[in-house]
């Protein structure tokens, strides 16, 4: 079942896709024809409303989104990140066109390329966000109820040292060093994790809500392990909390 959240992603979504085919569809009509029509001023007309129509929604697509982040204080995935990147891309080309357009008439010739590039890459935005959302079920790419509730449970379970060594071993030994603090190996030690101030790489608090947000939702290169069950969690962390 859809989400409140999810449905909104997926109405500005559909809103933007058609008001890139509008752009596209009058463009190609007004610049890419030999024969002129007697209705290119109607096209104009309806290519800058669809324009400003566009810039709207996509501000208001952006700006939710960037509240949503705030909110959930989840670090960036690598497809999230490429969703931001594609979102600043559009913006700043839709503003250059805009700029070109009204300020540079010089430029306008590159106006129509950075259109077509425009609605590319908000097809591109809605594939890496709505729509690997609707195929993976991925409801929001930031923290879920759930998931802040399966981390409350974690956080405060007592777990079991024992198990949390043995999965140390098996998923992070790898990587970390437990009797060391250096980067010796492809990531920082261990040693007093969760008596220090901040984590070594994120610089946030050292804190076990934020180690379980750290293993289900990493910062930069850590992979992910959000397929840990809430017990296994809870025991890593009665291990970090040894060290």
């Amino acid at each position: 079942m859809l989400n409140f959240d999810m449905i909104l992603k997926l109405s500005i979504s559909l809103i933007l896709i058609v008001l890139s085919l509008i752009a596209s569809y009058t463009m190609f009509e007004i610049f890419g024809k030999v024969e002129r029509r007697g209705n290119m001023d109607l096209l104009k007309k309806i290519h800058r409303i669809n324009g400003r129509l566009f810039f709207i929604v996509f501000l208001v697509g952006a700006i939710g989104c960037i509240y949503l982040l705030n909110q959930s204080k989840a670090e960036l995935t690598p497809r999230a990140t490429m969703h931001v990147f594609s979102a600043i891309a559009i913006f700043l080309l839709l503003s250059l066109k805009i700029i070109f357009i009204k300020f540079y008439r010089q430029f306008y010739s590159y106006a129509r390329l950075l259109g077509i590039i425009v609605v590319l890459l908000t097809f591109n935005l809605v594939a890496f966000s709505t729509g690997y959302s609707l195929v993976v079920g991925d409801r929001v790419n930031f923290a879920s109820t759930e998931e802040v509730k399966s981390q409350i449970i974690a956080k405060t379970k007592e777990g079991n040292v024992e198990s949390g060594k043995k999965l140390f071993a098996q998923l992070c030994s790898s990587c970390h060093y437990t009797d060391k603090k250096d980067f010796k190996r492809a990531a920082p030690g261990l040693k007093g994790i969760l008596k220090e101030k901040a984590l070594p790489v994120s610089k946030k608090p050292a804190t076990v809500e934020n180690v379980i947000n750290q293993i289900r939702n990493p910062y930069r290169y850590m992979p992910s392990f959000s397929d840990l069950k809430d017990e296994q969690i809870a025991d890593i962390i009665a291990y970090l909390k040894t060290l």
